[in-house]
């Protein structure tokens, strides 16, 4: 099994990191070569909840289903694999700790993939390597939705 482990300073609270991870309109977003996204049921994130993934590896097409496992509100959320796709076996782990007027975000990528799965279409390094890539872009989006000011009410522009 494979680990891969990203930690990044957001300049939000828990409660906005735990808002942007759990709002499923961003999984598009947060995950680099998603292509697109079907939630089961829809809506934000809660325990049991499925998503069916299709992304990208170079030029080909890849199903990656997951299972949202465990939410413990402005402090973790885990995503486990579903049977079938790229993935063998998947756990994804973000725990938010508030430091100083922000917020640590460690995300762990544990897999393996599923070899029947990519090893006839394709490469497993450059699998990997997207992998990899693909949690430092999570990261990234994680932290620029999060730190997205809203938008001014009108009630505020009015005065």
């Amino acid at each position: 099994m494979e680990t891969v482990h990203s930690v990044v300073e957001i300049a939000a609270s828990p409660q906005v990191v735990y808002e942007t991870l759990t709002n499923t309109s961003y999984i598009i977003k947060i995950f680099r070569d998603a292509v697109s996204v079907d939630v089961d049921p829809p809506g934000n994130s809660v325990v049991g909840q499925k998503y069916h993934l299709v992304g990208r590896a170079g030029r080909r097409k890849i199903d990656i289903n997951l299972q949202v496992a465990e939410l413990v509100p402005n402090k973790k959320v885990v995503t486990v694999q579903r049977p079938g796709g790229v993935f063998k076996s998947f756990k994804q782990t973000t725990v938010l700790e508030s430091r100083a007027g922000m917020t640590e975000a460690r995300t762990t990528f544990e897999y393996e993939l599923a070899f029947g799965y990519i090893g006839k279409v394709l490469n497993s390094i450059l699998v990997e390597r997207l992998i990899r890539e693909n949690l430092e872009a999570y990261s990234y989006m994680v932290k620029e939705l999060s730190e997205l000011l809203p938008m001014p009410s009108e009630e505020t522009r009015a005065t």
